[in-house]
């Protein structure tokens, strides 16, 4: 897939705004971003990397794969583009930061009847060339710290399950711009965490910082019935791989199936100025 270039796009040492000519952008100061093949820019950084390989590994993003696949959070993604359409006008610019292999911009796009013009992004160059595969979106490796997008150019910004950086999001949305956050409410995965963990903390709500004012809160919680395969490639795309101690995820091995609950928080926020 081509491709395609926004005009909000900004380099992310000097700010100084990004054409796009034979294959590369480019901006004012000299400074050239070659598209990666299937259709992506990488706009990271070296000063601004944390490894050689920052973000999600090519396992996690084939296991996040595979288990979206199977439609398993559709649910959560109808719901956002149900309230993408209670938002004013028929033409806006979406951003999801921290878009992993694209599956839900995808899916927005595919059932919202807005003209969208989406640009997701992600600090895994794997997850991104995976959504560049996906749909039409301008796709970018690129980080909350540094979105590379010019000030006040978001209609809508899209936080799912990720690292908000809110003075960030407050730079690139439109005044009265909508942010989008969807988090983990108090039962979400308990079965799981449960087996896997010898105690299971309290999941936490999340602050919003001003000038972001709650505009509503939309909880969706349903039941999902997982088989062991299903079960490695959800384990595998959250942190709980990595801090479940072993003897917790040799029980879970062991299950052939589980239920499990999805349960989630969707807060739309608005920016005042």
């Amino acid at each position: 897939m081509s491709f395609i270039p926004h005009d909000s796009l900004i380099c992310p040492i000097d700010d100084l705004p990004l054409q796009y000519r034979d294959g590369s952008l480019s901006c004012p100061s000299g400074h050239q971003y070659d598209i990666g093949k299937p259709g992506y820019a990488n706009l990271l950084s070296v000063q601004h990397k944390r490894s050689k390989a920052p973000g999600d590994s090519k396992d996690m993003v084939r296991a996040r794969t595979a288990f979206l696949a199977k439609g398993y959070y559709e649910p959560i993604a109808n719901l956002l583009a149900q309230l993408l359409e209670r938002i004013a006008g028929d033409e806006l610019t979406v951003v999801d930061a921290g878009c992993g292999e694209g599956y839900n911009l995808e899916a927005i796009d595919s059932t919202t009847g807005k003209q969208l013009h989406l640009v997701g992004f992600d600090i895994s160059k794997w997850a991104i060339q995976r959504a560049a595969r996906r749909c039409a979106a301008t796709w970018l490796v690129a980080s909350n710290k540094r979105v590379p997008l010019a000030d006040k150019s978001a209609d809508v910004v899209l936080d799912m399950f990720g690292f908000p950086d809110f003075d960030s999001f407050q730079r690139v949305l439109k005044t009265n711009g909508r942010l989008f956050c969807v988090t983990p409410a108090a039962q979400h995965l308990i079965e799981l965490r449960k087996i896997i963990y010898p105690h299971v903390k309290q999941t936490s709500s999340r602050d919003y910082p001003v000038p972001f004012t709650l505009v509503s809160r939309e909880t969706l919680a349903y039941g999902l019935t997982l088989a062991q395969q299903d079960l490695d490639n959800l384990l595998a795309m959250t942190p709980h791989l990595y801090r479940a101690p072993k003897e917790g995820l040799a029980r879970l091995k062991n299950l052939k199936q589980l239920e499990i609950t999805v349960d989630v928080n969707i807060d739309e926020l608005q920016l005042h100025s």
